[in-house]
């Protein structure tokens, strides 16, 4: 690993170039990326919905919960287990709706990072087929309303879309899709459609994750138990992740569990701007795109194919 520096913007790896190219190229959009837009994190809104049940009255005009309560459930590293609980504390209160309400505001995002510096805007400019595991919104207004997909009836293996957005873990537009306790997730991730729609989608596209962290990999669960992908330990599929300068050595540990399902690390220094840096690799990587893939050659030819038969 001596020679192999972590850098501001890591090299755009060919094989990325080719799936755009080749329409073959899907990106798996992660909490990371919203964080960016000054959402909260899990870890945020597990601590918030905590302190919310302690200062919550029930009926009987007592808190929902003790002080030591909350410190003990804030303290879980799984974020998404404290989450959880408190839903079902306030759900057993009758009172979810301070749940939900919660749960959106940690949605909404810091209007001048909106406006500034929005990654989406940048995400979409590599033309793949986007597949998120968020439940915001932030996305959506990329995508004809019809074309954006939530509900796991509708996660077709034969029929994938590259003009939809999936939500696979639910949209906050429809409270009831959304999945973030153990059994959703468990009953999610084996059913049997909606793991032959994922496998397709590792099978047949290069995958590029952008804004996931460890303790939101899901997915990697899936990769390594669930798919018998056929293209073994290849590695195709791609991860963006952030390091500090000098941290060679933790990039090469992080490489043996990820080379295991196949992914490929792609490292980006963080030491000025902190996981900022992922807005300035995805519009390096926008213009390098344009500048090398031939996707704006045969879009350009394609229009003058139309207007060439509407002379005629």
């Amino acid at each position: 690993m001596a020679d192999r520096k972590i850098t501001p913007i890591p090299t755009l790896p060919k094989e990325i170039l080719r799936a755009i190219d080749n329409d073959t190229l899907a990106i798996f959009i992660g909490a990371g990326v919203s964080r960016l837009l000054g959402c909260m994190g899990w870890d945020e809104l597990a601590k918030n919905l905590a302190r919310t049940c302690f200062h919550t009255k029930t009926n009987g005009g007592a808190s929902c919960i003790s002080y030591k309560e909350m410190k003990t459930i804030s303290q879980y590293p799984d974020h998404k287990k404290t989450i959880s609980i408190c839903r079902h504390i306030l759900k057993k209160e009758g009172l979810l709706h301070i749940f939900y309400q919660e749960l959106e505001d940690s949605l909404k995002p810091n209007e001048e990072l909106a406006k500034s510096q929005n990654i989406y805007d940048e995400i979409y400019g590599l033309r793949g087929l986007f597949i998120t595991t968020n439940i915001d919104q932030h996305f959506d207004n990329k995508f004809i309303r019809s074309r954006i997909v939530y509900q796991p009836k509708d996660f077709y293996p034969e029929n994938i879309d590259r003009t939809k957005l999936y939500h696979i873990h639910g949209s906050i537009v429809d409270k009831d899709s959304i999945i973030f306790t153990v059994p959703q997730y468990i009953e999610r991730y084996n059913d049997a459609k909606f793991r032959a729609f994922l496998q397709r989608i590792f099978d047949d596209y290069v995958v590029l994750f952008v804004g996931y962290g460890l303790a939101e990999f899901e997915l990697l669960d899936f990769l390594i138990t669930k798919v018998d992908s056929k293209q073994g330990k290849e590695l195709r599929h791609f991860t963006l992740q952030g390091f500090y300068r000098g941290e060679e050595n933790i990039l090469e540990f992080e490489e043996a569990y990820y080379n295991q399902m196949g992914i490929r690390i792609l490292a980006y220094e963080k030491d000025e701007r902190g996981y900022h840096q992922l807005f300035e690799v995805i519009k390096v990587w926008n213009r390098q795109i344009n500048q090398t893939s031939t996707y704006l050659y045969d879009s350009r030819k394609q229009i003058e194919e139309i207007i060439k038969s509407y002379g005629k």
